[in-house]
């Protein structure tokens, strides 16, 4: 609850559309479509069928219904679940029919990840015509790819099957996801995946969106998460194959432990919990002791995106959890012309704009309105050349912020903020006896807004441009929210 009651903006990050994180559900990213109450195919048979020397199981799983994973999701609030395929080109493996089968079950909570082996022996027949008809019947939401597996070449420049699928998958908005193969079953070809590989086939394809899926934490995601600094279109997937010989808890924390992990990976991990080899649960509750030691700004973050990244992968696929509108938490409400005065030495437009925070402390990116209600201006005076802008809050609790826009930068500073805004201000005097008659009990608030920016900014205007750094950017600190507020913008214009 506290992630949410101090949230970001994060239009200024993810756009309009996913300001407001908590107006989308939960994601567990990788279930497996094994359920007792739904017809197997006959490869699905025969990988639960395979055993080792010692007569074990190779894919272990429990034996649940559909209505028992969903009791699992709702107990770990979960709204939705990806059903992944795993097709190998051998007799076993898991078929896309499976997937249909789980997805068609329920609807509204599954949508498929489908697979394909595309090794150049596999003879695959229409790949595309396939996914098209598929499409018909279920949601998908993307594919899944097994390297080392099916022996697939993914630098293999004549392998026109895999050209077409990436070209379809970024078409139409599917992830692709590459397996690391750490399934435990026979004939895995390590080969077939390296860094050099992935680094290369990554470099190729920059506008698919790629998810690496089963490394485990004691070596491969060491390895390879870095992969995500070089390339925007690399997430990572964390399920119980990362785990390995640890309890969820301890696992999230050597992954938080990782220096730069968090910081590059908030915005682009997944959270899967194989189901039914272990439940949704029990992955939620690793995570969340973990990040209950974390520092502030980084326990909101992980909590409030790790378990809703997969959303932003494809609006096409994943629905509004919540029954209010996007649009809702769009910050800017209105733009008011107040008057234009001109006279022989200048002419002088006034502006005011209503706003709105939608958390209790919300740090709002100004520089696109600022620049905006510039160009409309001093389009309407060609011939004018130099001048100012003027910018002021009227409140007492809001403060004009100027700084660099890169979005890490942005989220320090709105969560340290936050943080400061929250303190127990029961020992100071501004306090629940106030002179309107009314609570007031706000003192960091008013501390934060007298301290740090300014409640006005004055902006050159030179060569009909407005002088500002290039990294320089403008916000408004609004604190003791959600609240809407006005700010008073003055563009003068000297004629010379």
């Amino acid at each position: 609850m506290t992630e949410r009651l101090y949230q970001p903006d994060f239009s200024c990050i993810f756009g309009e559309k996913y300001a407001n994180a908590f107006l989308y559900g939960q994601i567990d990213s990788l279930i497996w479509p094994i359920f007792k109450d739904i017809e197997m195919s006959e490869k699905l048979e025969q990988l639960l069928k395979l055993k080792n020397k010692q007569g074990r199981e190779y894919f272990y799983h429990r034996k649940i219904s559909v209505e028992d994973e969903i009791v699992e999701l709702n107990c770990a609030n979960i709204d939705l679940g990806l059903i992944q395929g795993m097709d190998l080109g051998r007799k076993y493996g898991i078929s896309n029919v499976d997937v249909i089968r789980a997805v068609k079950k329920q609807p509204k909570i599954f949508r498929g990840v489908l697979s394909y082996d595309l090794s150049a022996h596999s003879g695959t027949g229409d790949i595309i015509s396939d996914i098209a008809q598929v499409k018909k019947d279920i949601k998908i939401a993307g594919i899944v790819l097994y390297p080392s597996y099916t022996r697939l070449d993914l630098l293999d420049d004549t392998n026109l099957e895999l050209k077409n699928l990436l070209n379809y998958c970024k078409k139409n908005d599917f992830f692709v996801r590459i397996d690391m193969g750490n399934l435990f079953i026979p004939d895995n070809y390590a080969e077939f995946i390296s860094y050099p590989i992935l680094k290369s086939f990554f470099s190729r394809n920059p506008k698919n969106i790629f998810i690496l899926s089963g490394m485990d934490v004691a070596g491969e995601l060491n390895l390879y998460y870095p992969l995500l600094k070089y390339f925007n279109n690399v997430w990572i997937e964390i399920d119980p194959r990362t785990i390995g010989g640890t309890t969820p808890t301890d696992c999230f924390r050597q992954l938080f432990a990782i220096k730069g992990f968090i910081q590059n990976c908030w915005h682009r991990l997944l959270i899967g919990s194989a189901t039914p080899t272990l439940e949704i649960s029990q992955m939620v509750r690793g995570f969340l002791g973990a990040t209950e030691e974390l520092p502030f700004s980084q326990k909101c973050i992980l909590r409030t995106w790790a378990f809703r990244n997969a959303n932003r992968l494809n609006h096409k696929v994943f629905p509004l959890k919540s029954r209010y509108e996007p649009q809702l938490f769009k910050t800017f409400i209105s733009l008011k012309q107040e008057k234009a005065i001109e006279n022989n030495n200048y002419v002088e437009v006034s502006y005011k704009i209503q706003l709105r925070s939608y958390s209790i402390t919300q740090l709002l990116y100004l520089s696109d309105l600022i620049k905006e209600i510039f160009r409309k201006t001093i389009s309407e005076y060609p011939n004018l050349q130099n001048g100012e802008l003027f910018i002021r809050s009227y409140h007492t609790t809001t403060s004009l912020i100027v700084n660099e826009h890169e979005f890490g930068n942005y989220l320090d500073l709105h969560f340290l903020f936050a943080e400061i805004s929250r303190q127990d201000s029961s020992q100071f005097l501004h306090t629940l006896s106030a002179l309107e008659n009314r609570a007031d009990f706000n003192h960091y608030d008013h501390e934060l807004a007298s301290t740090l920016g300014s409640r006005q900014l004055t902006l050159p205007i030179l060569n009909r441009n407005l002088e500002i750094g290039g990294r320089e950017n403008f916000y408004i600190l609004v604190t003791f929210g959600p609240r809407t507020f006005q700010l008073f913008i003055k563009i003068r214009l000297i004629k010379e």
